[in-house]
């Protein structure tokens, strides 16, 4: 084997199935603790994410940075986009489903939590909501993933509705090296900006 095929060698060892992992994730989204006891069930089976430690949440802004690169920099922009916000009350009101087949809850009302996400948004341009793929943010709390789960399954939650929420703060959660994820930092909504 020559110099040449040996460096090519090298290049296909441990080294470089390091640099092909799939980068870690982090997401910003307002913990939803009302849901738990009506679509945790059905999250866990039709939802990969909540067996991951993902809880029942309406997303702010996915996907974020990579973890490594969460500065305390970033942080701070994040509680500064954040601080004029104060919490609010919502419902989930009603099952609905995303063309890519996806079912969620839908909050009413809405608009609180996309002008969560556009202040976010546009403080870090670099990453737009759900990464450009969709032009209108629709915020909603998602039970399965799939568009096999069961509609009869699924329709248990609808004798729960509306549950009556309370979106009190914001978490920026991490992906480990494990894929799991935990929660790094909460931010709370109490509308700390100066009037």
């Amino acid at each position: 084997m020559g110099p040449q095929m040996a460096g090519r060698a090298d290049l296909e060892g441990p080294e470089a199935r390091v640099s092909e992992a799939e980068p870690r994730e982090s997401a910003l989204l307002v913990p939803v603790p009302e849901a738990e006891p009506c679509v945790q069930h059905h999250r866990f089976r039709h939802d990969a994410v909540a067996l991951l430690g993902v809880p029942a949440h309406i997303t702010v802004l996915y996907p974020f940075m990579e973890p490594d690169e969460i500065s305390e920099a970033a942080t701070d922009a994040v509680r500064e986009a954040l601080a004029p916000f104060s919490g609010f009350p919502f419902r989930l009101t009603r099952l609905a489903h995303f063309p890519e087949g996806a079912t969620y809850l839908a909050p009413e009302p809405a608009t609180p939590f996309v002008r969560l996400t556009m202040a976010i948004a546009e403080r870090f341009p670099a990453y737009p909501p759900y990464g450009g793929t969709h032009a209108e943010v629709i915020p909603h709390l998602t039970v399965a993933q799939s568009p096999d789960a069961p509609a009869d399954e699924l329709a248990e939650i609808e004798r729960h509705l509306p549950i009556r929420c309370v979106a009190r703060e914001t978490w920026l959660m991490v992906e480990d090296d494990e894929h799991r994820w935990r929660n790094h930092r909460r931010f709370a909504l109490d509308g700390s900006a100066p009037a």
